[in-house]
């Protein structure tokens, strides 16, 4: 067979060549992801089975004006953190920002703040702790796994199962405490009552020990190896931040 190629059929096949040797960028309106957890005041699924919640509404009006759609999935916190930070093009909310965490994520903007107020049962006879010390040694804390409350607790020293419990659900915690098996939780104010009001239990069987301050911002956060075309239309999308 003839290796011999037409003058006519040159520039095509140079064009083709060309073509090979382009980089391929990913289109940032495909395959967009976004993980949260079902188990706050921020985001929440409701009696229809819909994702709602202020949070929620504020990353789908941010998306919008970005003009990306994105598949939602309501997840545990620790496999919604895990999908976050190994799939790329992978957006989570409403996540704390840690120096542990920091490398782990494109920090796109906050959401919200986050109170860090121990919680235990109204009836406990014993005086309420009033420092870390003291919980450390009367009292065993309910977190839920991965969660930034139990990155908490371990970097103060706590040792999980002697001075803390970790679960999948915030919602455990307050089985815990009346089972006995925990004594405190974590908790923001307004995430405890919504907590209480999807368990049916009265507000009044819980109260606050003591407030740590200062609590932590939430974020909505990006995988670091999703497509940058997509993390800047996020970027420029999200609202003006606020003057503390």
């Amino acid at each position: 067979m003839s290796t011999h190629t037409s003058p006519a059929l040159r520039p095509l096949l140079l064009f083709l060549l060309l073509l090979t040797c382009l980089p391929v960028r990913a289109d940032p309106r495909a395959k967009l992801l976004v993980v949260t957890e079902n188990s706050s005041w921020l985001s929440t699924l409701d009696g229809q089975g819909n994702l709602a919640g202020p949070n929620t509404q504020q990353v789908k009006d941010i998306l919008n004006r970005a003009g990306l759609k994105a598949d939602f999935q309501v997840l545990p916190w620790a496999r919604a953190f895990s999908i976050a930070t190994h799939r790329p093009n992978t957006l989570i909310y409403s996540i704390a920002r840690t120096p542990s965490r920091e490398s782990q994520f494109v920090w796109l903007g906050p959401l919200a703040h986050m109170q860090r107020v121990f919680y235990r049962l109204n009836r406990e006879p014993t005086s309420a702790p009033q420092s870390l010390d003291e919980v450390k040694s009367c009292c065993k804390v309910c977190v839920v796994n991965h969660d930034v409350q139990e990155e908490f607790l371990q970097t103060a020293g706590f040792a999980q199962n002697r001075q803390y419990i970790a679960t999948n659900s915030p919602l455990d915690c307050p089985r815990l405490l009346q089972s006995g098996a925990a004594q405190l939780l974590i908790a923001d104010p307004e995430q405890l009552r919504s907590q209480l009001a999807r368990l049916k239990l009265p507000n009044d069987q819980f109260q606050a020990a003591f407030t740590l301050p200062p609590g932590d911002e939430l974020y909505l956060a990006a995988n670091p190896q999703s497509d940058p075309q997509l993390i800047q239309a996020i970027i420029e999308a999200m609202p003006p931040q606020k003057a503390h």
